[in-house]
């Protein structure tokens, strides 16, 4: 079912995506430890605008030959591609520049007004937290399971 998230080109991609969950992860947790702060405003990394530089980059790949990323493009090694990084990897990082890695002020709510001046959700933090998680165990089993491919490779168990 999720063999195609299981290749070579896709783990600098789940990697970007497990970065951005645990910073993402950071900011949420700030966000409830402040919850009573007054004059505290909510913070978050931009959801979207790092889902479209991850679809940009996961179309660039897969719109490349398959000669350029595959592990099996050089026959005498194929562990040679596998092991250095290749040129897709360095490419898709063009697409994650350090403004998508930056926590911003969230906007406030329209219809809630607080007395402290706080933009609050405990409700909506506490989904987002979760949310965050599950996408962070899945970006990390998935690169878990590529590396234990990996080993099995290199150890010739396959």
């Amino acid at each position: 079912m999720f063999n195609h998230l299981l290749t070579s080109q896709t783990s600098n991609l789940l990697k970007q995506t497990a970065k951005f969950a645990e910073l993402r992860q950071d900011v949420l947790a700030g966000n409830v430890a402040n919850i009573d702060t007054p004059g505290y405003r909510m913070r978050d990394l931009p959801v979207a605008d790092f889902q479209n530089a991850l679809k940009k980059a996961y179309e660039s790949q897969t719109a490349q030959p398959a000669s350029l990323h595959s592990p099996l493009a050089n026959p005498e090694n194929p562990l040679t591609d596998l092991l250095s990084p290749s040129a897709t990897s360095v490419h898709t990082t063009n697409f994650f520049p350090e403004s998508l890695f930056q926590a911003s002020e969230k906007k406030t709510q329209p219809g809630i007004t607080f007395q402290d001046a706080n933009n609050r959700s405990i409700e909506q933090q506490m989904t987002q937290i979760s949310k965050n998680s599950m996408l962070q165990s899945f970006a990390t089993e998935l690169l878990n399971l590529q590396y234990n491919q990996l080993q099995s490779v290199i150890s010739e168990q396959v």
